[in-house]
C-alpha cells in the first residue's frame, strides 16, 4: 500500500459514512478541485498529520499553483517532526501567494524554533511588505519582532508605522523602548510621554521614561508628569505602582530620600498584596537542587562557547556583559529564559540522551544564525537555579557569578519594579533575604560539586577598576594576557532596568549607597557582614542561622 492510499484510508475512517466514498474517490481519481483537496487535508491535519503529509504530498503534485496546499503541506511536515521538508513546503506557499499571512507565520514560528532569528525576522517583515497595511498588521509586526528580540529590525520600521498612526500608544510604546534600548535617551523621551499623552494606562511606559535620563533639576518636566500621575485617582492599580517605582527613582536621583523611600514602600507594598511570594517553595526547590545528584554530562557540543553571567539582580551582570562584548570574539545575548523553560520541562532527573537534545537546542537559541563567535552570553542572573543542569547539559560553559555588598543589592532590587512572577520576592525586604539566602546556599553548593569553572566577580571591584577586572575575566575564558580585543561595532541594545546606568561611564557611587538609606529604612542595617573570599557564605542576612 502505498503513503497515498494509507492515507485515503485514513480519511475515510474520519468521514461521515455516507460522505466517505465520493471524496475519497474524486481524491483517488485525480479529479478533485482544490477545495476538496483541502477538505480532507485540514480533516487529516487536525487526527493525524503523518496522514495528512502524505495526502498533501500528492496534492501540491495534482495542484502545485495552490499555496494554501503547500501551506497545509508545511504545517503537516512540522507536525510531522520534517523541520526541512516543512520549510521548503512553507516557503513555496510564499513564493505562490507573497501575502499568505499563515504561511509566513507558520514559517516564522519553524526559524524560531530553529533559534534562526535574522531569518525569521526576513520573513516577517517581507509579509508586512507584501500584505495590505493596517494598524492590526503594523502592531504585528513590531510586537512580533520585539517577542523575538530583534529591536533592530523593530526600530528600523517604526518611523514608517508612525507615520502612519501617529497616534498609537502601542506603537509610540514600542517606539520610546527601542530608542531607550539603543541609547537615544532623548528621543525615548518624547515617544513615552506621547504614549501616555494618549494613553495613561500605559503603565510600562510610565516606568520607562523615569529611564531615560538622571533627574537633576526640581523642574523636570518629567518630573511634573510623574507628580501629577501619582495624584491621579482614576487609573489601575497596576499603572499606579508603575508611577511610584518612576517616581521614587526620580526623587531618589534628586537626593530627595525621605520621600523617595516612602513612595518606594507604597509602590512595593501595593504589588506585594497582589503578587505574593511562596517562600516554603522556593526552600523546597533549594533543598531539592542540594540533594540532587550531579547530572550526567551531555554529548553535546558547539564552536561557540556559552557564557552564564548569574547571581542575584543588581549585582552588576548587566555591565559585565556589556563590557565583555564590546570584543567580536563575544556576542550578548542578553537575558535568555531558555535554561528555566527547559528545566520545567525536563524535571529532575534527565536521561544523558535527553540532556544531549535539550543542549543542542538551547545553544541553537544562543548562536542563531548571526556571524559565529567565539563565544556568547546568557545574562539571565537566575540561571543560578539551574547550575547543576547546566553543567550536564552543556559541559563546556563558563560561569561568571556577580556579588555585590548584599545591602547595596537589596537596595537596589526594592527600588525596581521587575513585574515578573520569577520576581516576587523582590518587594519585601525580608524575602529579598530569604531568597538570598538560597542564591549562597545554591552557589557554594554549586562550587563544591559542578566542575564548571566558576569566576567570582565583585561589583566593588568591577566599578574600581574595570580594566583590571575584565582582564581578568578574560584570562578566566582563555584570552592570552596580550590579547587585544576585536572591538564590535554594531550597535547593542541594554533592555533590562539598568538601561541607563550601563551606558554611562563605570562609577563607584552606588558602593556603599545603602548607609545613605538607614534612617529611612532600618530593615537594611539587618545585614550584618559580607564575607570577601571565594567559597564562603557571602553575607549574614536576616534571620540566618
Amino acid at each position: 500500500m502505498t503513503p497515498f492510499e494509507w492515507a485515503l484510508g485514513r480519511l475515510g475512517g474520519l468521514l461521515p459514512e455516507n460522505n466517505t466514498m465520493p471524496l475519497v474517490e474524486r481524491l483517488r481519481s485525480a479529479e478533485a478541485g482544490e477545495s476538496e483537496w483541502l477538505m480532507g487535508a485540514e480533516l487529516l491535519l487536525r487526527n493525524d498529520p503523518a496522514a495528512a503529509a502524505a495526502l498533501l504530498e500528492v496534492a501540491v503534485q495534482k495542484r502545485p499553483d495552490a499555496a494554501r496546499l503547500h501551506y497545509l503541506h508545511g504545517n503537516a511536515l512540522r507536525v510531522s517532526g520534517q523541520p526541512g521538508a516543512a520549510e521548503n513546503a512553507l516557503r513555496t506557499a510564499i513564493a505562490l501567494d507573497p501575502a499568505h499571512a499563515n504561511a509566513s507565520i507558520s514559517l516564522a514560528h519553524l526559524l524560531r524554533e530553529q533559534g534562526r532569528m535574522k531569518a525569521l525576522a526576513e520573513v516577517m517583515l517581507a509579509l508586512w511588505r507584501n500584505e495590505p497595511r493596517s494598524l492590526e498588521r503594523d502592531r504585528r509586526i513590531v510586537s512580533f519582532l520585539f517577542e523575538c528580540a530583534r529591536h533592530a529590525e523593530a526600530d528600523g520600521v517604526l518611523p514608517t508605522l508612525l507615520e502612519a498612526h501617529p497616534q498609537d500608544p502601542l506603537l509610540l510604546r514600542h517606539a520610546g523602548e527601542c530608542a531607550l534600548m539603543f541609547g537615544r535617551f532623548d528621543e525615548a523621551r518624547t515617544h513615552l510621554r506621547a504614549a501616555i499623552a494618549v494613553d495613561p494606562e500605559q503603565a510600562s511606559s510610565w516606568l520607562r521614561l523615569a529611564h531615560t535620563h538622571r533627574f537633576v533639576d526640581a523642574d523636570d518636566e518629567d518630573l511634573r508628569l510623574l507628580q501629577s500621575g501619582a495624584a491621579r485617582g482614576d487609573l489601575a492599580p497596576d499603572t499606579r505602582v508603575a508611577i511610584g517605582f518612576a517616581l521614587g527613582k526620580a526623587l531618589d536621583d534628586l537626593g530627595r530620600l525621605g520621600e523617595s523611600v516612602d513612595m518606594l514602600k507604597r509602590a512595593n507594598a501595593d504589588w506585594h498584596q497582589g503578587h505574593r511570594w511562596d517562600s516554603q517553595a522556593w526552600r523546597a526547590f533549594v533543598a531539592v537542587q542540594l540533594q540532587a545528584p550531579v547530572a550526567v554530562r551531555s554529548a553535546a557540543s558547539s564552536p561557540t562557547i556559552p557564557i552564564f553571567i548569574v547571581g542575584l539582580p543588581r549585582s552588576g551582570t548587566t555591565l559585565v556583559e556589556r563590557l565583555l562584548s564590546r570584543d567580536a570574539q563575544i556576542r550578548g545575548r542578553g537575558e535568555l529564559n531558555w535554561i528555566a523553560s527547559l528545566a520545567r520541562q525536563l524535571g529532575p532527573r534527565v536521561p544523558a540522551s535527553n540532556l544531549t537534545a535539550a543542549g543542542n537546542f538551547y545553544l541553537a537559541q544562543l548562536r542563531q544564525d548571526d556571524p559565529p563567535t567565539r563565544f556568547a552570553i546568557d545574562k539571565n542572573p537566575l540561571n543560578f537555579r539551574h547550575l547543576g543542569l547546566i553543567a550536564g547539559m552543556l559541559p563546556m560553559a563558563r560561569i561568571i557569578h556577580c556579588r555585590r555588598d548584599p545591602r547595596d543589592a537589596a537596595l537596589s532590587i526594592w527600588s525596581q519594579h521587575f513585574a515578573h512572577a520569577d520576581m516576587a520576592w523582590s518587594y519585601d525586604f525580608g524575602e529579598i533575604g530569604e531568597y538570598a539566602r538560597g542564591e549562597a546556599e545554591l552557589m557554594a553548593h554549586w562550587r563544591r560539586v559542578l566542575s564548571l569553572p566558576i569566576f567570582e566577580l565583585d561589583y566593588e571591584a568591577l566599578v574600581a577598576d574595570p580594566e583590571t577586572t575584565i582582564s581578568a575575566v578574560r584570562r578566566f575564558l582563555g584570552f592570552t594576557a596580550d590579547a587585544v580585543p576585536t572591538l564590535f561595532d554594531v550597535p547593542d541594545t541594554i533592555s533590562t532596568a539598568s538601561v541607563w546606568q550601563a551606558r554611562q561611564d563605570v562609577h563607584s557611587r552606588s558602593v556603599g549607597r545603602w548607609q545613605r538609606y538607614c534612617g529611612f529604612l532600618p530593615e537594611l542595617e539587618a545585614w550584618t557582614g559580607v564575607a570577601g573570599a571565594a567559597g564562603d557564605t557571602l553575607a549574614v542576612f536576616p534571620g540566618q542561622r
